[in-house]
């Protein structure tokens, strides 16, 4: 006799505790900094330095621990690693010297924004294998809905309506999409729902951490760039994804280096910060303190210097492509527990 399908599936990455505080319930982060910002005027230089040095920086400093701190990486992927490394802080300082500084700010921005919407498409991947909800139709259809709703906001804000706030005039402004725009909108927003109407009267299982990320994520974004302009933007919906970050590099080094023989192996950083939540937060204080405080006061006063340490990010994002593919990296999957 079979049974019956259960209505709910609550499988989490890490487990229940950390995945709703901070995978999911990260968004609450941002939405503190929305309520700090719009309600209260709190100003936007306090909450991007709150951001910047404690959770921005540090989530680079995450990344280090997994691939420059870890000599065993370093070994393993010295091309990857040091040939970005190499490229990326000379890119920057060459588009300065090129006189195509504007173009540096684009690719920076457009990236980072671009990084944040894959992260959470990553752990609505990952919340897709822990839960076996893997239809190919449900699959593109996630993958739409979630780069529809994420990439429509912060167009619809800074193309359409306030584009002086990027810089460029309104006579540029691209008003004659913004019909379009909510129709793309409006139309995937319904196929979504139709779908999973149709799923629910199949008896299909609801993935609850899918749909909990989905709503954190989507109504944080379309609030943020409903009210906030760009310089307060950015950490507000970063936020959410430094702390996914962080509960994620903290699950993965705890799995790989926590072992006594790892310091060995790995290096003295990653086996200290996989055993000591409090040596993780110091080592990622003090790296963020160290180059974000300079980069910010030299970057005021030099393009060189902005372009050099523009470097920081531009590698991070390259790296954090390569270093997660969870489908290519079966030792990842077994430190993830996915296997």
């Amino acid at each position: 006799m079979n049974q019956a399908k259960p209505l709910w599936s609550f499988a989490w990455i890490i487990g229940a505790r950390i995945d709703l505080l901070l995978i999911i319930g990260g968004v609450l982060a941002g939405f503190a900094f929305l309520g700090f910002n719009v309600a209260l005027r709190v100003p936007v230089t306090f909450l991007w330095w709150f951001w910047s040095l404690g959770f921005d920086g540090t989530h680079i400093f995450g990344t280090a621990t997994r691939t420059y701190f870890d000599r065993s990486a370093c070994q393993r992927n010295r091309l990857l690693l040091f040939g970005s490394l190499a490229f990326f802080f000379s890119l920057g300082p060459a588009l300065v010297l090129a006189g195509l500084k504007p173009l540096l700010v684009l690719i920076v921005a457009v990236w980072a924004y671009y990084h944040v919407v894959r992260q959470h498409y990553g752990f609505m991947v990952l919340y897709k294998v822990k839960n076996h909800d893997l239809a190919p139709l449900d699959n593109l259809l996630d993958r739409c809905f979630l780069g529809v709703m994420l990439v429509a906001p912060p167009f619809q804000r800074f193309f359409i309506r306030h584009p002086a706030e990027l810089g460029i005039p309104d006579r540029y402004a691209l008003t004659f999409l913004d019909g379009p725009v909510w129709y793309l909108v409006i139309a995937t927003a319904a196929v979504y729902l139709a779908r999973q109407v149709q799923r629910a009267r199949a008896g299909a299982t609801i993935n609850a951490p899918k749909w909990l990320l989905l709503t954190g994520v989507v109504s944080l974004h379309w609030l943020t760039f409903a009210y906030m302009s760009w310089e307060a933007a950015v950490p507000t919906v970063t936020i959410a994804h430094n702390l996914q970050y962080h509960a994620l590099i903290w699950f993965h080094n705890r799995n790989r280096y926590e072992a006594g023989e790892s310091e060995a192996r790995n290096g003295f950083i990653p086996h200290a910060v996989a055993k000591s939540l409090a040596a993780y937060v110091v080592f990622g204080l003090l790296f963020s303190a160290l180059y974000r405080i300079p980069g910010y006061h030299l970057g005021r006063v030099s393009s060189l210097a902005f372009g050099l340490f523009c470097g920081f990010g531009l590698t991070h994002y390259f790296l954090d492509s390569r270093i997660w593919r969870v489908r290519h990296d079966p030792e990842l999957r077994t430190v993830l527990r996915l296997a």
